[in-house]
């Protein structure tokens, strides 16, 4: 299964990217820095979960970063199921606002703080996983 990471530092990826090994060795984990490669990999391949940071190191505000990469892969893809990640308010508040467009819900399966524990991870794989049937998706909308 591929867990696609979208994370501009490559420390905070690496160690995102071990906590799942660790989790789960089986896990196929891929790392990007930017929106458009992610975009470019979504293009080629299928992830089960997709892992934003908010701030992807862009410095034109809010239009360019994990908010507006949310927006553009469930335009395409409204059953992908997404995590926010990041300790940013603005940028919650910005997720906050892509979600409710997309009408799915935050919760703290889906927004995780930088610093987010192997617990937490596994509690929220099964939740994330189970999003992308169609039953799931409608159960879940507002």
């Amino acid at each position: 299964m591929q867990i696609l990471i979208v994370e501009d530092n490559a420390f905070n990826a690496y160690c995102l990217s071990r906590l799942f090994a660790f989790i789960n060795k089986k896990l196929e984990i891929r790392i990007v820095n930017s929106s458009f490669a992610a975009l470019s990999y979504l293009r080629e391949n299928n992830p089960a979960l997709v892992i934003l940071d908010g701030d992807l190191g862009v410095s034109d505000g809010l239009h360019c970063n994990g908010p507006a990469l949310a927006n553009l892969i469930w335009l395409t893809n409204p059953l992908l199921p997404i995590v926010i990640w990041s300790d940013s308010e603005a940028m919650r508040t910005a997720f906050t606002d892509v979600f409710g467009q997309h009408e799915k819900l935050i919760n703290e399966h889906n927004c995780w703080p930088k610093v987010v524990s192997a617990e937490r991870i596994s509690s929220s794989l099964p939740f994330l996983l189970n999003f992308r049937s169609p039953q799931r998706a409608a159960s879940v909308r507002h």
